[in-house]
């Protein structure tokens, strides 16, 4: 381990300074001999170890043997760090080109990625799993991580086709038009990164140009079962997809889109964005009440808001949006929200306006 030790510490220093090639070049010798399981040349490791031991020896012969010891030690942890900082970027490289994230796990975390809502999964450290008794869990978990992003080379490698992922009760931006390519967008209502991509779409004339799509997809919390990143975005799903169900004829724009538009775009009269409100200020009754407020405003009778509400809490709507989560996770099989497919590729998280146009 010494003369690998010596070999990546020389290997730096040479590159700025010729006066350690050659000793370098000596470690690099002696490392190829250690790799292909012969011993070490004894005349470098002895000559290298002798010249570090040389300054104990002066001031503390009595500290030698244990400094001796301490090379061997400090050399070995130093090449598993080295093999494993290797290791570990280029796993990020892999995941970053895959995923378009050095950490699948929590994509938003990795500050190389473009901005999104990340899909978070918990996996404990192995630390966690040792105080458990499961140390070797971890390294099966890892192996299981990167074995899944090896498999999901191809999804970053394919075409992609977004009609190929369309929900069965698909809802476009505008009226269907054979003429246009086809646009898909995957967004939790209440994750302010697709907020700003909505706005990019509308700067950027995206609807007019393309049928736009969107599967609603309310982000789990990874840590509480049955609970979501934001409190209130199953609950906006579900009207949503209620919504879907009963049409509002002689709209341009559904309404269920305008109420998507809203929740992006609109503020309040103090100037407070209604997506922000929703996430921070408001309980499920007075999300579902502003919901309502803005079914009159588009049009709807006080009828067709109560069959809505009957709809957004029925299995029929449970059923839909399971779909769509089955979808994405097991299709699409993004890890970062917003994803848009158009043009044949899938763009995760954050869309600028310039390549949107």
């Amino acid at each position: 381990m010494f003369c690998i030790a010596a070999f990546i510490v020389l290997a730096v220093i040479s590159i700025f300074s010729a006066r350690y090639r050659k000793l370098a070049g000596k470690a690099w010798s002696c490392t190829l001999r250690r790799v292909t399981l012969r011993p070490c040349d004894t005349s470098f490791k002895e000559e290298t170890k002798n010249k570090l031991l040389s300054h104990v020896a002066k001031r503390t012969p009595r500290l030698v043997k244990a400094a001796d010891i301490g090379i061997e030690i400090a050399a070995f942890l130093f090449v598993v760090l080295t093999i494993w900082s290797i290791f570990v970027v280029l796993e990020s490289g892999l995941n970053l080109f895959v995923w378009g994230t050095c950490s699948p796990s929590n994509a938003s975390s990795c500050s190389l990625s473009s901005e999104s809502c990340s899909i978070n999964t918990v996996d404990k450290s192995f630390w966690q799993l040792t105080s458990e008794g499961k140390p070797f869990d971890w390294f099966i978990n890892q192996a299981n991580q990167l074995g899944n992003t090896f498999a999901n080379i191809p999804t970053r490698l394919q075409s992609w086709d977004a009609n190929k992922y369309l929900p069965e009760n698909v809802s476009y931006y505008y009226k269907f038009d054979s003429s246009k390519p086809t646009a898909l967008e995957i967004i939790d209502p209440g994750c302010q990164v697709c907020a700003h991509l909505f706005r990019n779409i509308k700067s950027a004339g995206f609807e007019d140009k393309h049928n736009l799509a969107y599967i609603a997809y309310p982000i789990k919390n990874p840590s509480i079962t049955g609970k979501y990143k934001f409190e209130n975005s199953y609950v906006v799903t579900s009207y949503l997809e209620s919504i879907k169900i009963n049409t509002l004829s002689g709209l341009k724009t559904p309404a269920d889109w305008q109420i998507l538009e809203r929740i992006f775009t609109w503020k309040d009269s103090d100037n407070t964005p209604y997506q922000v409100k929703i996430n921070t200020m408001m309980d499920q009754n007075q999300t579902i009440d502003l919901i309502h407020t803005w079914l009159q405003d588009i049009g709807y009778s006080s009828e067709q808001i109560a069959q809505i509400d009957k709809d957004a809490n029925s299995p029929k709507v449970s059923e839909i949006i399971k779909n769509n989560q089955d979808i994405v996770n097991n299709e699409v099989k993004t890890v970062k929200i917003p994803t848009i497919i158009f043009g044949g590729h899938r763009h995760d998280g954050l869309v600028s306006i310039q390549d949107l146009n």
